[in-house]
C-alpha cells in the first residue's frame, strides 16, 4: 500500500524555496503594493506519466507508474510574479524486460519548481510557464536512500477568472529530472545500490486543475 505524504518532513523544501517571495522588497508606492502584497493559493490535483529509464547492469527497464498526484501553488505579487510549485506523485516503481514484469517498491516522487509565469491574455487567463527546481525521489524500501535531482519544465494552460478573488486553473507540464549516469540510485550501505541508470534524463508529464485563490 502506498504511504501517505508526510509534508512535515518536507517542510524545510517547502520553508527554503518560499522565503524569496516572502522577502519581497517593502519601498514600493501604493499602487505598487497592492499588486505586491496580493497572495495567490492553488491547490490542485493531477495526474502524471511518464518517468523511465535503464538499469545499466541487468539491462532492464525500469519505470514509474502512471497515478494521481496532488500539490500547492504559491505566489505573491503580480500575476506575472515568479510562483512556487510542489507536486506529489505517490507512485510505485518496475522492472521489465522481454520476459516478465514486476513492482520493485513504493516511491513517492516529489517536484519542487520555481515558476515563470507569462500571461499572453488577461481576460482568458491564458499563460506559458518555465520552471526551474528538483525532484525528490523517496523510496519505500527499507533502508534506500532517498535521491534529489535538478530538474527544469515547461508549462501552459489557462487560469481563468470566475470571481473578483477565485479562478480555474488548467494546465499541463512537462518536467525533465537529470540523472547521473555514471552512478547508482537508491543505495543502502548494507545493501549496495539497488539500481544504476543507463540514462541522464527522466521526462514526466503532468495535467494538473485546481482553483486559485486570492488574497
Amino acid at each position: 500500500m502506498t504511504r501517505k505524504f508526510n509534508f512535515v518532513r518536507y517542510a524545510h523544501w517547502l520553508a527554503l524555496l518560499l522565503l524569496p517571495f516572502l522577502l519581497l522588497p517593502a519601498a514600493v508606492n501604493a499602487e505598487e503594493k497592492a499588486e505586491v502584497d496580493q497572495i495567490r493559493i492553488t491547490p490542485f490535483l493531477g495526474y502524471r506519466a511518464g518517468g523511465e529509464f535503464e538499469d545499466a547492469i541487468t539491462a532492464t527497464t525500469l519505470d514509474l507508474d502512471e497515478a494521481q498526484s496532488y500539490g500547492l501553488i504559491f505566489s505573491k505579487g503580480a500575476e506575472d510574479a515568479m510562483e512556487f510549485s510542489i507536486s506529489v506523485q505517490p507512485t510505485k516503481l518496475n522492472a521489465s524486460n522481454d520476459v516478465s514484469s514486476a513492482d520493485l517498491f513504493d516511491i513517492d516522487v516529489m517536484n519542487f519548481m520555481v515558476i515563470g509565469k507569462n500571461i499572453l491574455n488577461r481576460e482568458s487567463g491564458t499563460f506559458v510557464s518555465g520552471m526551474v527546481g528538483v525532484t525528490h525521489f523517496d523510496p519505500h524500501e527499507s533502508g534506500l536512500s532517498s535521491e534529489t535531482r535538478f530538474a527544469l519544465g515547461v508549462g501552459g494552460g489557462i487560469d481563468y477568472p470566475i470571481a473578483n478573488n477565485l479562478s480555474f486553473r488548467l494546465e499541463g507540464r512537462g518536467i525533465g529530472t537529470f540523472l547521473d549516469s555514471s552512478g547508482g540510485i537508491f543505495c543502502s550501505s548494507s545493501r549496495g545500490c539497488a539500481m544504476y541508470a543507463d540514462s541522464s534524463l527522466l521526462l514526466q508529464f503532468e495535467v494538473i486543475s485546481g482553483l486559485t485563490f486570492r488574497f
